[in-house]
């Protein structure tokens, strides 16, 4: 008889907290919600239920479990998850997902394509790439995805789920989780993040006394008041208010006899005992030796295997013939006993984890022994490879028969194939389990390579402080060779020098050179030299002794690499060699990256190919304004998977939009960009963002929304950071379209403050372009300069180069060659086509210069800018070039913002277009002088204006005058 209750007993709240939940979801406001409660107490009836009304909503539904096997299994529920969606056919083609699908290809086989994932390995990337395949899923009718079980869960997994967490609010995505409550992983992220309210914490108790009548009565079909006091009362003692108990109780009860039902219902039977079976385990025992012996032996089996089980294992440990399999299967399942797996056809799962530990309960240990080893070669033979979890099964059935070494072995192999898939956090946790069962005395150089790949696991795992600790153990270790503990210390210091930790990176630079003080094989000193290359290039002042310290050591890199060959060395090689190269000539650099292009394509290394691809694409858009090799450097990394590269590609791509005038698309882009990688915790390229929206802002003269992203930028720790040069320059772009040159040459001189002292990083900063111009158009700097920066390859760069040619220009318009002047002005408005706004500045800049000179065509400049500057509604640099066309002599229509500009607040008494442009500048606390120059008025006429504004608005002083406007704006 199955007996179970159609409804769900005492669990109203919580189903009403879910159903809510659900609601937001389809509606585009997603969350968390975590199942907290102990065993049998309805998590997963709960789960089920919330999977009915999704379905019943039209909602997608998406559902995994981890499982215990003895040691975790990077991903499991998250690929079971999306396997029951993939398969439905549910996902559509969608652009947005194009880039994340090969990322999702270590989740989702039938994504790979028979290729490996060679894209990003972050953990992060792959957890936005399950955020948009959720929110795609979802879009337009709502997700819910359910993780069961997660206090088994992989350290991926739950590294994966705690972003999930933190980034559903916004999307039409529930996620539903259930743990134990015994401590975990799990339990911990539900309770933190219930703490931050970024999800709902439901921890279920046991039943109370009414409840479990209830319970007791929908179970056996009768109401509640027709329960039996007799059966209330033993429920109640027996039970604990455990609805799991509850029905095996009462299953039991009406197997053995205790509980009959009648002509006038149900009723205990005299002279049985009443608390039989007294407990789940003999409950459950019973009901398996009710299928026959045959039926409980192979159960047990399988119990010993563990709560999951492959099939064709339990047969040939059992000797069941296929039909008997299947027999087993359909019984142990109308048992309430099993439940087959329909995500792995050849598995089979039992219904709780108390029943399996019931039944093997009831194995006396000799037995269990035997069990386990029979089990173990079952799974050996009949999967040598041990692909999966098949592997942590072996180990963990190895280690119940007592064959510690045998477990170790297979822990390991494990590990390291969890390392390749990408899981560092798990490859760890089992390559730490196997260093305990492995003896060191009899396996020493088993265990010498399980410490190798240890190591390995904790520098892709980023956990650099307890790599380096086990580094130190393993710079005086004997395990391995000093050519091994070297090339170990080597990939610590690569790890150091990508994470800026330059003096970690020193130090183990340092301690491998010792190792390898007597080496005299080339193939062992090229990585450490690279490494070295780097950390002296980045990390140093690039003087011209340590530059050249990095140039040599990277060039006999290089030339070791690709005659071994060593292809990612010489890849590291090449790409430094770049880096050192564009110091001199972004000619030469592109020669190294085309090598490195070369050799990454030759030797099947995308991402390597890749990083080549980038770099030479940035520095073509660089050299010539011309987009179009970045964009296909950007749709290769999304095709490739890498969307770390594919977003550094997108940067690029706006900062030049920016140049172009294209601000609606650039902020969008930077927009799109700063979501991205502020929720991947990604702050180099989040600044960069912030940058891109600086730039923008300063481009078009708004100084105040400028002010408002700088704020952010500031919060951010960006003036601290390598982007604060650049920022520099824009804001140096920002003054002069506000007219404040002085302030643009405040902000050129914290240009070269910075690079002084720091390594350069960015070459359109203004050090070799703006600042020259202004330098000049000053009288502060003549031939030697300009002589100077020409000498520099990034003078040469499309954006600093209209700059620098319109220095020449101003020079050679002073030494009265008008000819030669007039000409390398039109050179330099040549270079400056694609850029609008720079093209006209220089206009404005050079013209005043070709006015006091007498060379050029100043007037037709100054109109052309003017007509610019008020097209894109930048007043004050367009009243400047209105001022000094009058200023020569030509007469210009006055123009002035219209009366609409003003709030109605203010127009209705009496405010005009120019005294509201007094009040708002009264509003930034500027004085009247100043006020008078970027109005180009004279003080005297302010004052006549804020005179009018004091009577008209009834203030009483300025200072009113100035809260007025904060007012406004409020």
């Amino acid at each position: 008889m199955q007996v179970s209750s159609p409804d769900v007993i005492g669990r109203k709240e919580e189903l009403g907290t879910l159903d809510s939940a659900l609601a937001g979801a389809r509606t585009g406001r997603g969350g968390a919600v975590f199942l907290v409660a102990d065993a049998g107490l309805g998590k997963s009836r709960l789960v089920r239920e919330c999977i009915t009304l999704a379905g019943d909503r039209g909602m997608a539904v998406l559902r995994g479990r981890a499982t215990q096997a003895g040691a975790t299994v990077p991903f499991r529920p998250l690929t079971e998850a999306l396997f029951s969606i993939v398969r439905s056919g549910a996902v559509p083609d969608d652009p947005d997902l194009a880039p994340y699908r090969p990322a999702l290809g270590r989740l989702i086989p039938e994504w790979r394509a028979g290729v490996p994932y060679e894209g990003d390995d972050s953990l992060v990337v792959l957890a936005e790439s399950v955020l948009r395949l959720l929110s795609v899923v979802g879009r337009d009718r709502g997700a819910l995805i359910c993780l069961g079980d997660l206090q088994d869960c992989d350290a991926e997994t739950m590294s994966i789920v705690e972003y999930l967490v933190d980034n559903l609010a916004d999307q039409p995505v529930l996620l539903l989780a259930s743990t134990r409550s015994a401590p975990s992983p799990a339990l911990s992220l539900a309770q933190s993040s219930a703490r931050h309210r970024v999800a709902q914490l439901l921890e279920l108790g046991p039943l109370t006394d009414d409840q479990v009548d209830e319970l007791a009565a929908a179970c056996l079909g009768v109401d509640a008041g027709e329960l039996p006091e007799g059966v209330a009362r033993w429920l109640r003692q027996s039970a604990d208010g455990n609805p799991f108990v509850v029905e095996e109780l009462l299953r039991g009860g009406i197997a053995t006899g205790a509980l009959a039902r009648t002509d006038t219902g149900w009723r205990m039977v005299e002279n049985v005992p009443r608390d039989m079976p007294s407990t789940v385990a003999s409950s459950v025992n019973d009901r398996a030796r009710r299928l026959g012996p045959q039926w409980h032996r192979a159960l047990q089996a399988a119990a010993i295997i563990g709560r999951r089980f492959p099939l064709a294992a339990l047969q040939r440990v059992s000797g069941l013939t296929d039909d008997e399999l299947h027999a087993l299967v359909r019984a142990g399942t109308e048992a309430q006993l099993l439940e087959p797996s329909y995500s792995s056809p050849d598995w089979c799962t039992f219904c709780h984890t108390w029943t399996a530990e019931a039944l093997a309960s009831g194995v006396l240990p000799a037995e269990r022994r035997a069990l386990a080893a029979a089990a173990a070669t079952a799974v050996e033979s009949l999967f040598p490879e041990l692909p999966d979890e098949l592997c942590q099964l072996a180990a963990r059935l190895r280690l119940a028969t007592g064959d510690e070494p045998s477990a170790g072995m297979l822990y390991a192999t494990a590990g390291r194939r969890a390392l390749s898939a990408g899981a560092a956090a798990s490859a760890e946790r089992l390559l730490d389990r196997a260093l305990e069962l492995i003896p060191a005395h009899s396996h020493a150089t088993a265990r010498a390579e399980v410490l190798e790949s240890l190591l390995y696991a904790l520098t892709e795992a980023g956990d650099v402080e307890q790599a380096l600790r086990r580094g130190a153990d393993l710079y005086g270790s004997t395990l391995l060779a000093p050519e091994q503990r070297a090339e170990l210390l080597t990939r610590l210091a690569w790890v150091c020098v990508v994470g800026g930790h330059w003096d970690k990176a020193a130090e183990q630079v340092a301690l491998a050179r010792r190792l390898l003080a007597t080496c005299t094989a080339p193939s062992r000193l090229a990585p450490l030299d690279v490494v070295e290359a780097h950390l002296l290039t980045l990390a140093g002042s690039q003087g011209d002794d340590q530059a050249t310290r990095a140039e040599e050591l990277a060039l006999r890199a290089v030339r070791t690499a690709e005659e071994v060959p060593l292809p990612a060395t010489a890849c590291q090689g090449r790409q430094v060699l770049a880096l050192l190269a564009r110091r001199h000539s972004f000619d030469d650099a592109d020669v190294h990256l085309r090598h490195m292009f070369a050799t990454a394509d030759a030797h099947g290394l995308p991402i390597w190919r890749l990083r080549a691809q980038i770099r030479l694409a940035t520095n073509e858009l660089m050299r010539t304004g011309e987009a179009e090799q970045i964009l296909l450097a950007r749709q290769a990394a999304f095709a490739l998977g890498a969307v770390t590269a594919g977003a550094q590609a997108d940067a690029t791509v706006a900062m030049q939009q920016v140049l172009f005038c294209e601000f609606a698309q650039a902020e969008s882009l930077a927009d799109k960009l700063w979501e991205t990688t502020t929720r991947m915790h990604q702050e180099s390229e989040s600044q960069f963002c912030l940058v891109i929206k600086i730039a923008a802002q300063a481009h078009q003269g708004r100084r105040e929304a400028m002010r408002v992203v700088l704020a952010e930028f500031r919060a951010h720790g960006g003036e601290q950071s390598f982007h604060a040069p650049v920022v520099f320059g824009h804001r140096a772009i920002c003054a002069l379209l506000g007219e404040d040159r002085p302030g643009a040459e405040a902000e050129m001189a914290r240009v070269r403050e910075w690079e002084r002292t720091h390594p350069t990083i960015y070459y359109q900063s203004g050090r070799y372009g703006l600042g020259v111009l202004l330098e000049v158009l000053a009288g502060r700097a003549g031939r030697e300069l300009l002589v100077e920066t020409c000498a520099a390859p990034a003078a040469q760069l499309r954006w600093n180069l209209q700059f620098v040619l319109a220095a020449e220009a101003v020079l050679l318009g002073r030494e009265k060659d008008a000819a030669a002047a007039s000409a390398r002005m039109a050179d330099a408005q040549v270079a400056a086509t694609p850029f609008p706004m720079g093209r006209h500045l220089v206009l404005r800049l050079v013209a005043e210069a070709a006015l006091a000179d007498g060379w050029g065509e100043p007037v037709d400049w100054l109109r052309a800018a003017e007509q610019h500057f008020h097209g894109v509604d930048v007043a004050a640099i367009a009243g400047a070039c209105r001022a000094m066309l009058r200023k020569a002599g030509v007469r210009v229509m006055q123009r002035r913002t219209g009366i609409g500009a003003v709030p109605q607040q203010l127009a209705g008494r009496g405010v005009t277009a120019r005294e509201f442009e007094v009040l708002t500048l009264l509003g930034e606390r500027r004085a009247n002088p100043e006020i008078a120059k970027l109005l180009f008025i004279s003080p005297r006429t302010v004052e006549k204006h804020v005179a009018s504004l004091l009577g008209k608005l009834g203030s009483a002083d300025r200072r009113e005058l100035s809260e007025l406007v904060a007012e406004l704006y409020l």
